[in-house]
């Protein structure tokens, strides 16, 4: 299995679990090995994790911001809703 880069990612996903717990999740941007980043690929593949895959229904806030020091928020969800 991959495992996303901190490092090289060009999105963070910080969520915050039902039972008061918090983790932050960062975007696979690349569709193989060679391929230029592309931040919306990694943005689809966090939303899909925190909607469709193994954290459904697991957490209260996610919220995905750039990766970079002071980086602005890009999307938000509160109970599995798009806020923002």
């Amino acid at each position: 299995m991959i495992h996303p880069d901190p490092n090289t990612a060009l999105s963070k996903c910080i969520v915050y679990f039902n039972d008061g717990n918090s983790r932050t999740f960062y975007s696979l941007d690349k569709s193989h090995k060679r391929s230029k980043p592309n931040q919306a690929l990694g943005i689809r593949r966090l939303e899909k994790m925190l909607l469709h895959g193994k954290l459904k229904g697991a957490w209260e806030t996610a919220i995905i911001y750039e990766n970079a020091p002071n980086g602005r928020e890009l999307v938000k969800y509160k109970n599995g809703v798009r806020v923002f």
